[in-house]
């Protein structure tokens, strides 16, 4: 019987420990994504790496909700591949650039941003290699 406690109490700790790592508090439920119209990138390409800049969004916990992940079009990406080679010693060979807009928590000032603001043209880069996962190389405004 005791093992069975044990073992019950085991189980529960390990799912509330999950559940914090897994949530969080980042409201998604409205975010709009405009992965636009690219004849370089597939709508799967694109949308891998929207949700590879939401996933860090979410890691932040200041960030209450993302209004917006907008694809910044084919030319503004491929003028950005030599930057982003800058960054990082990179050496990628197809880049992506974002738009984002999300507003920030009452706590957000801990986390360098205005506490229950719009940061509205958040940029991302995004760069990879040989059709390889995409990478965040830098974000923030231009």
């Amino acid at each position: 019987m005791k093992r069975h406690i044990i073992s019950a109490t085991a189980v529960i700790i390990a799912i509330l420990l999950s559940g914090c790592a897994v949530f969080s508090n980042t409201n998604t439920n409205n975010t709009k994504i405009d992965l636009g119209n690219s004849e370089t990138y597939t709508d799967t390409e694109l949308q891998a790496a929207a949700d590879m800049i939401i996933a860090q969004i979410k890691e932040w916990n200041s960030v209450d909700e993302i209004r917006t992940v907008s694809y910044s079009g084919d030319i503004i990406s491929a003028e950005n591949l030599e930057y982003c080679n800058t960054l990082n010693n990179g050496v990628y060979d197809q880049c992506v650039v974002f738009e984002s807009a999300f507003f920030t928590s009452g706590s957000a000032d801990s986390a360098g941003f205005e506490p229950n603001s719009l940061y509205d043209g958040w940029m991302w880069y995004l760069a990879r290699t040989d059709g390889g996962a995409w990478e965040v190389v830098t974000c923030g405004y231009a």
